[in-house]
C-alpha cells in the first residue's frame, strides 16, 4: 500500500514539473585528478584480513561516484525526481516498476508459492511422497520465481546482457559417441553491489535448477525470505558454527545432486560500489567434491539499484548498461584455498569497470 501511495504522489508532483529530490552534479576534487591506479595495484595477498578503502570513494545522493575512473557521463546518472520513505528513495521509474512486480508478485508468485508448499506438505504425510519423486531438488519454486521475473522485469529493459555463455560449454557432458548432454554442476560466484544482483544472476540459468548461499538475516526479509524458505536454498547463520556446519553439508550434497550453487562471497552488498575481499567458505564446499568455480562479474548493477532506492530506479539496457560477464571455469582439484580464492578474485575483478575494481591495498581474503 505505502508504495502504490509513493506511485500517485510521485506521479502527481512530475505532472506539475516538481522535482522533490533534485539531482547533484558531481565534480571529482582537483586534488584526485592525479590518482592513476596501476592494474596490479588491487592484487595483494590472501592472507591479509584487514581492508583499506579509498576515503576519496563516495555515493552522491544521486547514485554517482565520486573519484571514480571512467565516463563520467556514464558514472554520474541521473534518476529524476523522487521521494523518500524511510531511508529508502523511490523516482517514478521505481514507482512503476514497483506496482506492476508487486502486482506480479501478489497474483501470481505468492500463490504459487503456497500452493507448492502446501502439495508438498500433504504429499509428505501420504504414501510415496509423490512430490519429493516429482521435485526432488525444488526446481519448480526456481522456474516459477524466474518466470515472475519475466513478467515484471521484461517490460521494463531490466534483464542485464549476459556475455561469455559460451565458456559455459566447457561444463558440457559428452558421452563416447560425442553427444552433447547437461551442464556438470559448479560454484558460480559473483561481486555484489545491487539487490539487483539477485534477479540478475537468475538471467544467467533462466530454468536450470539452482541454489543461492545466503546469509540467514535475509529470511526476514518480505519476498526473498520466503523465497529462500521454499525453493530449498543454502541459509547460514556466520555467528552459529552449527549452522555453519549444517549449510556446508547442504551445499556439498546439492553439487552432488547436480544442482549448481551461487554465491556472492563478499558477504555483503558493497557500499562503495569496489569489489571488497572475499570469505572461503563456500570454495571449501566446491572442493570437497570436485566442482569448478565460475566466476561472474557483474557490471553497473548498482546503477540500476542504487544502495539507497527502494526499487531499479532506471532500465539496465540504458547508459551505462548492466552486463555479467560469465569467466571461464576455474577447475579446483590440486589448489589450496588461499590459490583458488586468488585465481577467482583476480578472474572476477579483472572483468570490472575501475570504478567496481577492488581498491588499493584490499585484501583477497577475509575472516
Amino acid at each position: 500500500m505505502k508504495y502504490l501511495v509513493a506511485f500517485l504522489l510521485l506521479s502527481a508532483h512530475c505532472a506539475q514539473g516538481l522535482s522533490l529530490a533534485r539531482p547533484k552534479i558531481i565534480t571529482p576534487h582537483p586534488a584526485l585528478s592525479s590518482v592513476d591506479l596501476h592494474p596490479n595495484d588491487y592484487r595483494r595477498s590472501p592472507r591479509a584480513t584487514s581492508t583499506r578503502l579509498f576515503s576519496a570513494t563516495a555515493i552522491s545522493a544521486d547514485g554517482a561516484y565520486n573519484g571514480a575512473a571512467g565516463n563520467s557521463d556514464e558514472l554520474n546518472v541521473k534518476y529524476g525526481p523522487a521521494i523518500t520513505l524511510g531511508k529508502l528513495k523511490i523516482n517514478l521509474f521505481g514507482a512503476i516498476f514497483g506496482f506492476w512486480e508487486i502486482f506480479w508478485g501478489v497474483f501470481y508468485w505468492y500463490p504459487a508459492m503456497i500452493l507448492y508448499s502446501l502439495s508438498r506438505w500433504i504429499s509428505s504425510k501420504l504414501p510415496g511422497n509423490i512430490m519429493q519423486k516429482i521435485d526432488p531438488f525444488r526446481r519448480i519454486p526456481i522456474n516459477v520465481a524466474y518466470i515472475w521475473g519475466c513478467l515484471s522485469m521484461t517490460i521494463f529493459g531490466l534483464w542485464p546482457v549476459v556475455e561469455g555463455r559460451e565458456n559455459l560449454e566447457m561444463l558440457r557432458e559428452v558421452d563416447v559417441n560425442g553427444k552433447k548432454g547437461k551442464l556438470k554442476p559448479a560454484m558460480y560466484v559473483a561481486n555484489h553491489c545491487s539487490w539487483m544482483d539477485i534477479p540478475f544472476v537468475s538471467r544467467v540459468f533462466r530454468f536450470l535448477n539452482y541454489k543461492m548461499i545466503a546469509k540467514a538475516e535475509l529470511r526476514k526479509v518480505p519476498i526473498l525470505g520466503r523465497a529462500l524458505q521454499v525453493g530449498g536454498h543454502v541459509v547460514l547463520d556466520r555467528t552459529n558454527r552449527r549452522s555453519q556446519m549444517a549449510a556446508y553439508k547442504s551445499g556439498v550434497q546439492c553439487l552432488k545432486d547436480g544442482v549448481n550453487l551461487v554465491t556472492f562471497p563478499e558477504g555483503t552488498r558493497t557500499k562503495t560500489g569496489r569489489m571488497g575481499s572475499f570469505k572461503k567458505g563456500a570454495f571449501k564446499m566446491a572442493q570437497a567434491v570436485g566442482a569448478p568455480v565460475v566466476p561472474m562479474s557483474i557490471q553497473y548493477a548498482d546503477k540500476v539499484q542504487p544502495l539507497d532506492y527502494a526499487f531499479p530506479a532506471k532500465s539496465s539496457r540504458m547508459r551505462p548498461r548492466a552486463v555479467i560477464k560469465i569467466g571461464k571455469p576455474i577447475p579446483t582439484d590440486g589448489k589450496s584455498d588461499d590459490e583458488l580464492l586468488e585465481e577467482v578474485w583476480q578472474a572476477i575483478a579483472d572483468e570490472l569497470p575501475e570504478y567496481q575494481k577492488p581498491a588499493k591495498d584490499t585484501p583477497i581474503g577475509a575472516k
